[in-house]
């Protein structure tokens, strides 16, 4: 989270929220409005897919870009998150330029 936090910052993005796992977010998520989610696939309590499919289903921000950073690599794992209505899967390790690219991208939707 560290890491990804520099990087937004060095990207101007100002307003940043974080959470130790998914159900915290679902919690700051039923408060606040969101321009973008990014969340690992694996987290305690729940974890990347599963909130996904709370904010695709049950949130009132259902249309908030999701970008998910993982370094899962089954592939039905990975599945199971794209059905789940994630907008983009980053691997890590990743680039600075590939979530640069991969916000902008989920942004303009």
């Amino acid at each position: 989270r560290h890491h990804l936090r520099r990087l937004l910052e060095e990207l101007g993005i100002e307003r940043i929220t974080e959470c130790v796992d998914g159900k915290q977010a679902v919690g700051v998520l039923q408060e606040s409005m969101f321009d973008l989610v990014i969340t690992d696939y694996n987290m305690p309590e729940m974890d990347g897919r599963e909130l996904t499919e709370y904010i695709r289903t049950q949130s009132w921000q259902a249309e908030v870009p999701v970008l998910m950073v993982t370094s899962e690599q089954n592939m039905g794992r990975l599945a199971a998150v794209e059905r789940a209505g994630v907008s983009a899967i980053c691997d890590k390790p990743f680039e600075a330029s590939s979530i640069r690219r991969l916000i902008s991208d989920a942004l303009r939707r």
